[in-house]
């Protein structure tokens, strides 16, 4: 039921119109209460051998639900809900709906949250009648009174536990008729129950799905069983109108499911809250555009100033991506040969001492083959030493060893074969790959549209800079500077998905296996392709390529497959890069 937050009187009248209650009590059996907090739904189904007893629920949309039944005390219910509008817990709203002045002894209570990850309560007064009960999951519980016998309860538990693969509604109706067919109201024979409802309030459309059968006299036809041909109907009439609207109204999935928005809109919302995600910018993309993008949260957890589309966000390794697209045009252009050695463009004075350096192509800098360390200033028991340096672990072509430091010696190489400063890198890369790409503010030079809309990074709940590239660290990093967007990103990505701007020979090598990393057992990190800057990955639904980025208090990830033309890149100022991906990947295959 929609309920609104206006002034008190207002809320209340609200309350009173639309939370499904009657003004008698109800002497319910038995219910279910249920969230999906991956959708944001929430819903309630409950029948009993009474007239009517849609009056013993109330959904709080976008907060969660409560049944109050046996005794089915409606100002109980009234406080509950308004403590639960008010994000109250679910442990003070039940102590609240535990006054004497409900008679709880009278009453059984069921609630339950969507935005918190803590199982639903559920109290029985000593006076309701038997067979009573309840059982509890994590996000659903099962309750009821004047019951044939526990099997009720179990059967109902049982039946919605092992539809996970279902959306709620049909989840609810199935724990209902399980309930059904075990026997029901004890009161109502072989009709089990006189009165039946569902409600489901879904965040798609701020709709409520409300389907009731009432008044059945008894001995006549049982009243789920008149409830299910509803629902059965219900669900006729949604397919065709989803399937009338998909196509403007879902994100299609690697595996071809499609996730309709609002649901995406939920899950977001959720991990977002879970993971304690301060601001997040996110973009999918279908069929070569951009489909969903969204911005969410806060830039800095303490001024709250909120991320819109202006933020900017620290792209970080993935900085390398869009660094090798690049080079990959000055090769196309025959300013350089990805096979031939660096050193023969420009010598290295930082390494001059070990003379394997000379081996060092561009191809090995851009696939992790050359031999150098990540950083040098990091040293052998991964301490910060400014003095360290630069060293090469192994013949330049002969392993993998993730490098940032190889796309600095790259980078240093084009600027001299360009006469240009580093930092000057930032106008070619502009020229030549972010201004036909409409990747808007992109830049890995700081400046004074990135210092005033940059988000702030984040570690473990408080504000934290990282090895982001900041004002007093201005300067291009090719390996992890990019300052840039999800709908820049995406853009950026679908240049590379539509083959834009290269060569097809130059997209070949940019895309194709150059080196394998091993797989690191310690840090829990499975061996994985690489090309050119890029992860490349077999599926079952062809061959997605990705990257991820994280500079301690910035992280981010996109993925995308050019055979089923979709695509994802996100980013956060927080170090929940792996956690919220995993959860999203796993969302998106499994719907």
């Amino acid at each position: 039921m929609l309920h609104q937050k206006k002034t008190k009187f207002k809320h209340l009248l609200c309350a009173t119109l639309l939370t499904l209650l009657v003004s008698i009590p109800s002497y319910a059996t038995w219910s279910i209460i249920a969230v999906n907090r991956t959708t944001g739904e929430i819903g309630i189904v409950g029948a009993s051998c009474t007239f009517d007893v849609s009056g013993i629920a109330s959904i709080v949309p976008g907060k969660g639900a409560i049944v109050v039944q046996a005794g089915s005390n409606y100002y109980a219910r009234m406080k509950g809900v308004e403590l639960m509008e008010s994000d109250a817990s679910l442990k003070a709203i039940l102590e609240a709906m535990s006054s004497k002045e409900f008679k709880p002894e009278r009453q059984q209570y069921g609630l339950i949250q969507l935005n918190n990850d803590n199982a639903p309560l559920v109290f029985s007064g000593q006076q309701i009648s038997d067979w009573s009960g309840s059982k509890i999951g994590d996000d659903f519980a099962v309750l009821g009174n004047i019951l044939v016998d526990e099997k009720v309860i179990d059967n109902a538990f049982e039946a919605f536990n092992n539809a996970k693969d279902k959306l709620l509604a049909e989840r609810l109706m199935l724990a209902l008729r399980a309930g059904e067919i075990a026997g029901g109201d004890k009161r109502c024979g072989m009709q089990y129950a006189r009165s039946a409802f569902i409600s489901v309030y879904s965040p798609k459309d701020g709709a409520i799905l409300r389907l009731s059968v009432q008044g059945i006299p008894k001995g006549g036809k049982p009243a789920v069983t008149l409830l299910n041909r509803q629902f059965e109907n219900w669900k006729v009439h949604r397919s065709k109108n989803d399937r009338h609207s998909l196509n403007q109204n879902a994100i299609r999935s690697f595996n071809g499911n499609h996730i309709p928005k609002a649901k995406m809109d939920a899950f977001i919302k959720h991990q977002m809250d879970s993971l304690n995600i301060p601001g997040l910018s996110i973009a999918f993309i279908n069929d070569n555009k951009i489909i969903y993008h969204d911005v969410l949260g806060v830039k800095n957890i303490e001024t709250r100033e909120k991320v819109d589309f202006t933020t900017m966000f620290d792209a970080a390794s993935m900085s390398k991506t869009v660094f090798s697209f690049y080079v990959m045009k000055l090769v196309d252009e025959g300013l350089l040969d990805l096979d031939a050695p660096l050193y023969q463009y420009m010598e290295y004075p930082d390494i001059a001492s070990d003379e394997r350096y000379k081996k060092i192509t561009a191809r090995m800098a851009l696939s992790h083959t050359s031999g150098f360390p990540n950083w040098r200033f990091i040293n052998d028991e991964g301490y910060f030493d400014p003095d360290n340096a630069l060293t090469i672990n192994f013949d330049p072509g002969t392993g993998f060893l993730y490098s940032g430091e190889g796309y600095k010696y790259l980078a240093l190489v084009i600027a001299h074969l360009k006469g240009i400063t580093k930092n000057e890198l930032q106008d070619l890369i502009k020229k030549e790959v972010f201004d036909p790409l409409d990747m808007n503010h992109s830049s890995y030079v700081w400046n004074d549209h990135i210092e005033k809309h940059r988000a702030n990074g984040h570690y473990q709940g408080k504000l934290n800079s990282g090895y982001a590239i900041n004002a007093k660290n201005p300067d291009f990093i090719a390996a992890g500077s990019l300052q840039t967007d999800s709908k820049a990103y995406a853009n950026f990505l679908i240049g590379i998905m539509t083959d834009k701007l290269l060569s097809e020979k130059s997209y070949h090598e940019f895309l194709k296996i150059q080196s394998i990393a091993p797989a690191e057992p310690a840090y829990d990190e499975p061996s994985y392709n690489y090309g050119l800057g890029i992860v490349v990955e077999a599926s079952d639904y062809g061959t997605n390529y990705s990257h991820g980025g994280e500079n301690f208090s910035h992280t981010c990830r996109y993925m995308f497959n050019k055979e089923q033309s979709v695509g994802y890149v996100f980013f956060t100022n927080s170090e929940h890069k792996m956690a919220f991906d995993k959860n999203l990947i796993a969302f998106l295959l499994r719907q």
